[in-house]
C-alpha cells in the first residue's frame, strides 16, 4: 500500500508541477531592442505576462524614428496547444503558430500551413535573445532571418 501511495504522490506532483508549458517561456518577458546593421534601424519587442495562460506582446521595426513594421502578438495557452498568434496589418486574420518544441531556453512554433515564415524560433543566448523566422522563399529555397536582441536597460 506504501508503495502505491507513493507512486500516486510522485504522478500527483509531477503533473502539478510541470505547469501549462507556459511558465518554460518565460524568459521571453522582457523589453527587448535589437540595432541592425542598417543605419537608423531599429526594432523593439516587448512581452508581458497577462496570465498564465497569455503572454502579449508587440514588436516594431523603426527607420529614423518612423515605424517601419508593427505586429500585435501573444502566445495562448488553448485547450488545442500553446500558439504564437502574430496579428501583422498586410494579413487578414492572424496567424496562429503551435508550439513544437520548448525547454528553459528555446520555443519552436510551426504552422505549416503558412506561406512565410512556416517556423517562428526564439533562443535564450547567454541573456540575448535569438529569435529567427525560416521558410520558403519565392524561389523555392529555405530562406532564414535572424534577429539578435538584447534586454532593454
Amino acid at each position: 500500500m506504501a508503495k502505491v501511495l507513493l507512486l500516486i504522490s510522485i504522478f500527483v506532483l509531477n503533473t502539478n508541477s510541470g505547469g501549462t508549458g507556459m511558465d518554460k517561456l518565460l524568459w521571453i518577458v522582457d523589453k527587448w531592442i535589437s540595432v541592425n546593421d542598417s543605419p537608423g534601424v531599429k526594432s523593439y519587442e516587448e512581452w508581458v505576462k497577462v496570465s498564465d495562460d497569455l503572454y502579449e506582446g508587440s514588436s516594431r521595426t523603426e527607420k529614423d524614428s518612423k515605424v517601419t513594421f508593427s505586429e500585435k502578438l501573444k502566445i495562448e495557452n488553448t485547450p488545442d496547444g500553446i500558439f504564437y498568434v502574430a496579428d501583422v496589418k498586410h494579413n487578414t486574420a492572424p496567424v496562429k503558430f503551435k508550439l513544437t518544441d520548448v525547454n528553459d531556453t528555446l520555443a519552436v512554433f510551426e504552422n505549416p500551413e503558412h506561406d512565410f515564415p512556416k517556423k517562428i524560433t526564439y533562443c535564450l543566448e547567454e541573456g540575448n535573445l535569438h529569435a529567427w523566422i525560416e521558410g520558403p522563399g519565392k524561389d523555392g529555397s529555405t530562406k532564414k532571418i535572424d534577429f539578435y536582441m538584447t534586454k532593454m536597460r
